[in-house]
C-alpha cells in the first residue's frame, strides 16, 4: 500500500492542516515551530514500529486551547470522538492480487482505502472491498464492509483522484473495521520514525536501563541500544548473566560491521571510522547511574590515527548515521521491507557536504524501495530537480473583520507553495545553488566583481578578434559577483570543481582585505586567480586601469560631455600609481559636475554604444588593446 494523502487535525498546534498529497519522497519545509514535527508524529501513529506509541493522548496531544471543552463534551457523551489523522492509501498490484486470492476475483472494486485514527481506541477503515466468493477466511466478516465509489486505477507514481465521498464516508462499524483489520491491515506499511531523540547514547547503565524497561519508560536512545543488542543476538537481560564479556563484544562488533561498512560508502566526511564496545563495572567516582552495576560504552575508533572517542563525542553525522542504520536494520528484521520511513530533520547541524551525503543515501538506498516523508529547513536537504515533492508548512494567523488576530494553526501547501519569504528561503537557496551549478556545468566561469567588467572584457575581446588578434576564448562565461568577499565566497561554494573557475582579481595580493582575511585568501587559492596588477601600472588595479590613460579619461570626457576646460584626457597622465576609478571620481567631485555622482557603469555603457570609427579615435586605445591581449592570452592558456 502506498500513502497518497495525509490530513492532520486536532493534534498539538495543528487545528486542521488541510488534506495534502504524498509523493514517493515528500519533503516538508517550514520555519521552526511551524508544525512539521507534529505532522510526522501524527502520521507515525497510523501503524508505528513501536506498538505502545500508537494511541493519541487527549491530555498531552489535543490542542490546549480546546482541550477542557472537548473533555467535558466527551465525558457527557455529546458527539463522536474527534479524529486526529485521516490517511488515504492506494492498494498496489501485489496487494490486489493477495486480497482477491482470499476474497475472490473482483473483490477490490476501488484501490482507495481510507484509514482514520483519533481520540478513540482503534483505527476506522473505509474502502470498496467486499468478498465475491464465500471462503473460510471471509465467511465471518462480509456483512458490513463499507463500499465506497470506485476510483480510477493508477499505475506507478501517478496521483490518484479520491472522490470526496470516500474521504468523508460515515465511520464504519466495528464489524467492518474487523474485516479490514483481518484482511487489509497486514498490507499496511509499518511506519519507521527516526529523529535526533533516537540517537544512541555513548554510555549506558545496564541496571538503569533494566529499570526503565520494567517500568515501561524506555526512551528513544534506549530502544536503539536494545536494537543493537538484538542485532548482536542478545538482550539487556542476558548481559547481566554473562560470564565472559569478550564473547558479547565480539558478537556486537560483528553485527555492527555491516552498519559501519554502509556508513563508509555514503559518509564521505570520514571513511576511517569503526565502532568498538566496552563492558565494565561502574566506578564509585563516576556520576550516577554509572557508579554501580555494569556500564556499556560505545566508542568510535579512527583507524587512521588509532584514536578513539566516546560515541557521543564523535561527529554528529556519523552518530546519526550509525543510530539510524541500527534502528532501520532492527525494524526490517522484525517487520520486513513493507515500511514507510519518516525522518524528522535528518542531518540537523551537519555540514552542507554531509547533508549531501545523507540525501544521497536517502535517494540511492532508501527511495527505490520505500516511501519517505521527512522535514527540513536546510537548502542542502532539498532536491531542486524534484520541487514538486516539496510541501510548505506554515503556522497561519488571520485577521477577523473587527481587527482581532485569529489563530488558524498549521497549514500545508500542496498545489500552491507558500508566499511567506522565510518559509520559501530554503527552496530559493536550493534553486539558486542549482542554477550556479548548471551554469558551471558546460562553461568555464570567469568571475569578476562589477557588471562593467563584463562589458569591457567583451568589448575589447571583440575588437581584438576583428583585427585578427587574440581575444577571450568563447569557452569562458563572465559572471559578475559583487565585492571581493562575495566573489571569494562564491569560489568557496563552487570549489568542488575549482578547475572550471578563474577569478579576475581587482585587488592585489598585498591589499589588506586579502592579507588580513585569511579565509578569503584560502578560498581564492582554490582556483586560478589573475590579479590585474600583472597587466596594469597601479598596485591596486581595476579593469579601468587596464584601459589606462589616456583612453579611459577620454572615454569619461565623451560619456559626460565635459566642457573643454574640465576634460580629464591629458590631465591624468601622472596618475599611474593611483587607481583610475578613484582618481576620476575625485576629479569629477572637485569640479562639482552637474552630471551627478560618478557611476562606473555609465562609461562602460557609453563605450558599448559607440560606433567603431568613434571608438578608434580614443587616444591610447592600441596600448589598451595590447594589455587586454596579454590578459586574454593567460586566461586562454588556463583552459
Amino acid at each position: 500500500m502506498r500513502l497518497r494523502t495525509l490530513h492532520v487535525k486536532n493534534f498539538r498546534c495543528i487545528e486542521d492542516s488541510t488534506e495534502f498529497t504524498i509523493c514517493p519522497v515528500t519533503c516538508l519545509v517550514g520555519k521552526n515551530g511551524a508544525g512539521k514535527t507534529s505532522l510526522l508524529e501524527a502520521l507515525y501513529k497510523v501503524n508505528p514500529d513501536v506498538r505502545e506509541l500508537a494511541a493519541f493522548d487527549v491530555l498531552m496531544e489535543y490542542p490546549r486551547a480546546r482541550r477542557r471543552e472537548y473533555q467535558k463534551s466527551a465525558a457527557g457523551g455529546a458527539g463522536e470522538p474527534d479524529d486526529a489523522l485521516i490517511t488515504t492509501w492506494e492498494l498496489e498490484d501485489r496487494d490486489v492480487a493477495r486480497l482477491e486470492e482470499v476474497l475472490g476475483a473482483g473483490a477490490v472494486k476501488s484501490r482507495a482505502v481510507v484509514i482514520r485514527k483519533g481520540y478513540y481506541p482503534e483505527r476506522h477503515w473505509a474502502g470498496a472491498i467486499e468478498p465475491t466468493a464465500v471462503s473460510p477466511a471471509s465467511r465471518d466478516h462480509t456483512g458490513d464492509a463499507c463500499v465506497a465509489p470506485t476510483t480510477p486505477e493508477v499505475e506507478g507514481d501517478v496521483e490518484i483522484s479520491i472522490p470526496v465521498e470516500v474521504g468523508t464516508a460515515t465511520l464504519p462499524d466495528e464489524t467492518s473495521d474487523a474485516f479490514f483489520e483481518q484482511h487489509v491491515a497486514g498490507l499496511l506499511p509499518k511506519v519507521l520514525y527516526f529523529s535526533e531523540w533516537h540517537i544512541m547514547q555513548g554510555r549506558i547503565s545496564i541496571d538503569a536501563l533494566l529499570y526503565r524497561k520494567q517500568k515501561g519508560e524506555l526512551t528513544g536512545p534506549d530502544r536503539v541500544f536494545l536494537a543493537l543488542l538484538e542485532l548482536g543476538g542478545t538482550s539487556v537481560e542476558a548481559i547481566g548473566r554473562i560470564e565472559r564479556s569478550e564473547e558479547l563484544i565480539a558478537d556486537l562488533e560483528d553485527a555492527a560491521r555491516p552498519v559501519t561498512d554502509e556508513i563508509a560508502r555514503f559518509w564521505s566526511q570520514e571513511r576511517d571510522l569503526r565502532v568498538s564496545f566496552h563492558l565494565y563495572p561502574g566506578r564509585p567516582q563516576d556520576p550516577s547511574p554509572f557508579d554501580r552495576g555494569l556500564v556499556f560504552e560505545t566508542r568510535i575508533v579512527n583507524t587512521k590515527t588509532n584514536m578513539s572517542l566516546n560515541f557521543e563525542e564523535r561527529s554528529t553525522g556519523f552518530v546519526w548515521f550509525f543510530s539510524f542504520l541500527v534502528w532501520y536494520s532492527d525494524v526490517r528484521k522484525r517487520y520486513g521491507d513493507n515500511l514507510l520511513i519518516v525522518l524528522d530533520d535528518p542531518g540537523l547541524g551537519l555540514h552542507a557536504k554531509a547533508q549531501w551525503d545523507l540525501m544521497r543515501y536517502v535517494t540511492e538506498r532508501l527511495a527505490p524501495q520505500y516511501q519517505i516523508v521527512y522535514t527540513t529547513h536546510s537548502p542542502f536537504m532539498i532536491d531542486p530537480d524534484r520541487m514538486a515533492w516539496v510541501r510548505t508548512v506554515e503556522d497561519i494567523c488571520d485577521t477577523t473583520p473587527d481587527g482581532a488576530m485569529k489563530f488558524l494553526g498549521t497549514k500545508v501547501g500542496d498545489k500552491v507553495l507558500s508566499t511567506d519569504h522565510d518559509t520559501l528561503l530554503p527552496l530559493q537557496a536550493s534553486l539558486g545553488y542549482r542554477i550556479m551549478q548548471d551554469m558551471a556545468g558546460t562553461k568555464r566561469l570567469l568571475l569578476v566583481e562589477k557588471p562593467a567588467d563584463v562589458i569591457y572584457l567583451n568589448w575589447f575581446s571583440a575588437r581584438l578578434h576583428e583585427s585578427g588578434r587574440r581575444g577571450l576564448d568563447p569557452a569562458w562565461t563572465i559572471v559578475p559577483c559583487g565585492d571581493l568577499v562575495r566573489l571569494a565566497t562564491l569560489v568557496g561554494l563552487l570549489a568542488n570543481d575549482a578547475r572550471g573557475f578563474a577569478v579576475l582579481l581587482s585587488l592585489s595580493e598585498q591589499d589588506p582585505d586579502v592579507v588580513n582575511q585569511r579565509e578569503l585568501s584560502r578560498m581564492l587559492e582554490s582556483c586560478r586567480t589573475y590579479p590585474l596588477r600583472r597587466y596594469a601600472r597601479p598596485v591596486t588595479s581595476t579593469i579601468e586601469d587596464l584601459i589606462g590613460a589616456p583612453a579611459y579619461p577620454a572615454l569619461i570626457d565623451l560619456c559626460y560631455n565635459l566642457p573643454r576646460k574640465q576634460r580629464l584626457a591629458g590631465r591624468l597622465l601622472d596618475a599611474d600609481e593611483s587607481p583610475m576609478l578613484k582618481t576620476v571620481a575625485d576629479r569629477l567631485s572637485e569640479q562639482h559636475s552637474a552630471t551627478g555622482p560618478f557611476d562606473p557603469m555609465r562609461p562602460a555603457e557609453c563605450l558599448l554604444g559607440m560606433g567603431g570609427r568613434k571608438a578608434r579615435k580614443l587616444p591610447g586605445l592600441q596600448e589598451a588593446l595590447s594589455r587586454f591581449e596579454d590578459l586574454f592570452g593567460d586566461l586562454n592558456a588556463g583552459l
